[in-house]
């Protein structure tokens, strides 16, 4: 899949947005990393651009 996506799109863009509850990871001000959902699985957002000409 990987590598029919960087076939077919010009640009490929992830967001990691943390929050897996399972690594307990902390933010860089030292509060507790949080997930946007409520959910104990992290979250990534993905831009898949094609770009024309």
């Amino acid at each position: 899949m990987r590598r029919s996506l960087m076939k077919t799109c010009d640009e490929i863009y992830v967001l990691d947005l943390h929050g897996n509850s399972f690594k307990r990871e902390s933010c860089p001000d030292g509060s507790p990393d949080e997930n946007v959902f409520d959910i104990r699985q992290g979250v990534a957002i993905s831009f898949f651009l094609t770009l024309p000409g």
